[in-house]
């Protein structure tokens, strides 16, 4: 069966958007501002694999269904474009656009993007191009960034692992984030970094029974490395885990994390 938490947790997308309104010191549903009510705001995650869309109101409720394609091979930058251009005349009208890529970026500018081609992607004006295509603003943060603005709590250390393609990764103190933590890049075990351990290409290879030793063995590293408070453990593999998660884990799903495209613009 399904891996699930001892304590399940999992996010719903009114549970996430109840906390962002705490946040900002309003019940949910307390009436939006005026000013505010009508800024729709469309996120946008660029994985290895495909490429997903929703449009969310200003407390981070979906106002469209998320769309999804797969993404190009090779993922070259105007590829990628041209997919997202199809997109969105199916999306409906937005004001500001966020973006998670998966990679380090750095004031919109990638710098690397090992899972869509590292020669394709260095230095390029993401955040530039998709202002030109969409003609509304935008912001462009790394992926799983982006993702855990919409699931942590804002207090303490909190972590975020996405298993996908690859791993996705992010650190926040405080609420605070730490901006391209790519822990996935980073060394692990038996000369492999944690990335290679547990991506999704391994997944496919050794089953999920085995795949899942390898996650709770990364996680249990995770903890002993930065004893967070909570790990919000989210990504399109989350589903198959087996067996029990630590207590200090809990899943999101992909769309719980895209609603962190609402707090990237207040942060």
């Amino acid at each position: 069966m399904p891996l699930k938490p001892k304590d399940p947790r999992v996010l719903s997308g009114r549970r996430v958007a109840a906390r962002h309104a705490l946040v900002r010191g309003r019940p949910l549903d307390e009436p939006t501002p005026n000013r505010t009510r009508s800024v729709a705001t469309l996120c946008i995650d660029i994985g290895g694999t495909g490429i997903k869309m929703i449009v969310l109101d200003p407390r981070g409720r979906p106002i469209s269904e998320r769309a999804r394609m797969l993404t190009p091979h090779p993922a070259k930058p105007a590829a990628v474009l041209e997919v997202i251009r199809s997109m969105l005349p199916a999306q409906p009208r937005f004001d500001r656009v966020s973006v998670g890529f998966p990679g380090v970026v750095i004031d919109g500018v990638v710098h690397t993007a090992a899972n869509l081609g590292p020669r394709y992607w260095k230095l390029y004006p993401l955040e530039r191009e998709l202002t030109t295509l969409t003609r509304v603003p935008v912001r462009v943060i790394n992926d799983a960034d982006l993702q855990g603005y919409g699931v942590i709590e804002g207090r303490g250390v909190e972590m975020v692992l996405t298993l996908g393609t690859g791993l996705g990764s992010a650190i926040y103190i405080d609420g605070r984030l730490v901006p391209n933590l790519e822990l996935g890049h980073h060394p692990f075990k038996k000369g492999k970094t944690y990335e290679e351990r547990v991506m999704d290409a391994e997944l496919k290879r050794i089953g999920k029974k085995h795949w899942t030793t390898r996650v709770l063995e990364a996680l249990a590293q995770v903890t002993l490395t930065f004893s967070p408070r909570i790990i919000h453990l989210g990504g399109g593999n989350v589903t198959h885990l087996r067996g029990s998660l630590p207590k200090n884990v809990r899943t999101f799903t992909n769309v719980d994390g895209m609603t962190g495209g609402i707090r990237l613009w207040q942060s």
